[in-house]
């Protein structure tokens, strides 16, 4: 589709999450947003152009696109955004129990494997009664890590935090952390695959212990670690909150608006949104809300 690259994009592009089953998955999805998700859907990679699975537009000119390919083919909806690949992923989360010990590296890392590095922000949207978060630790150095690792005792090491519905947290690369069991949240982070695990369980999957990763782990957790952080830093991406309780008028970012939909329902200028969806608004485009909801907007 040509567009004059000066012309404002008045475009908002609902999208289809990539659906992943994961051994720690459950049916929150279906649940709480009516996706057509089984027992054990972990994560929707709602916001994705990622190549490991992208999202795909719903409604438009662009229907049955996917994300990647519009921002390798219609730069302009992006704003001409000058990276080789689109940031960030916006992505939930869902555990039924909990997820491995693990950790992410930062962009010098990631770099060997021609990736970003993978710094990242929660928002939990449902919790389980009694439900904890274990984000960080206590170690003095790399060896007391090594040897907790090697004992299977690094959760008693770990940093252990109660949760409920609404707390943010923000992770930063080289954070050890875990997701537990009850736990259902937004995921905004940059655009990365890589996780290293150090602890699983000794869970079986297919019949065989899951891959650990503690080489490369060692090689990027903070030690020491950082405090917990429950602010937004806004160093790979802009993070905000908003109530729509009437009609509204908005400017787009100038790389676009990129939507996920907490509660309620209303519409994008003509397009019918409710809680749990997607949406991405073309860069620069004015546009208009009505309705009863809240939403979060990262933009880059």
């Amino acid at each position: 589709m040509e567009t004059n690259e000066t012309e404002v994009i008045q475009m908002i592009l609902k999208l289809e999450p990539v659906y992943f089953e994961k051994i720690w998955g459950g049916d929150a999805f279906r649940r709480l947003y009516d996706y057509p998700t089984g027992d054990n859907c972990g994560e929707a990679w709602g916001i994705s152009a990622h190549p490991h699975g992208s999202s795909t537009v719903l409604n438009g000119p662009y229907k049955g696109q996917t994300l990647r390919t519009l921002f390798e083919q219609e730069s302009h909806l992006f704003g001409n955004y000058h990276g080789d690949r689109f940031p960030i992923l916006v992505k939930l989360i869902s555990a039924k129990t909990d997820l491995s010990i693990q950790v992410h590296p930062n962009d010098d890392y990631a770099k060997q494997f021609d990736s970003l590095g993978k710094e990242e922000c929660w928002f939990i949207l449902d919790a389980a009664d009694n439900t904890d978060i274990l984000i960080g630790h206590d170690v003095t150095s790399k060896d007391e890590l090594r040897q907790a690792i090697h004992n299977n005792t690094i959760t008693d090491l770990m940093r252990r935090y109660p949760i409920q519905t609404g707390d943010f947290f923000y992770i930063e690369a080289g954070t050890i952390h875990a997701i537990c069991g009850g736990t259902t949240l937004l995921e905004v982070q940059q655009s990365s695959d890589i996780t290293y695990r150090v602890y699983d369980y000794n869970r079986l999957h297919n019949g065989t212990l899951r891959e650990l990763h503690v080489e490369r782990a060692l090689d990027v957790i903070n030690v020491p670690d950082n405090p917990l952080r429950t602010t937004h830093k806004n160093r790979y991406f802009n993070y905000n909150f908003y109530d729509n309780n009437s009609k509204q008028t908005h400017q787009a970012n100038r790389h676009g608006d990129y939507i996920f939909v907490l509660d309620g329902s209303g519409r994008f200028d003509d397009v019918d949104v409710k809680a749990g969806d997607f949406i991405m608004v073309a860069a620069d485009a004015t546009y208009e809300t009505d309705g009863r909801f809240r939403y979060q907007v990262t933009t880059f």
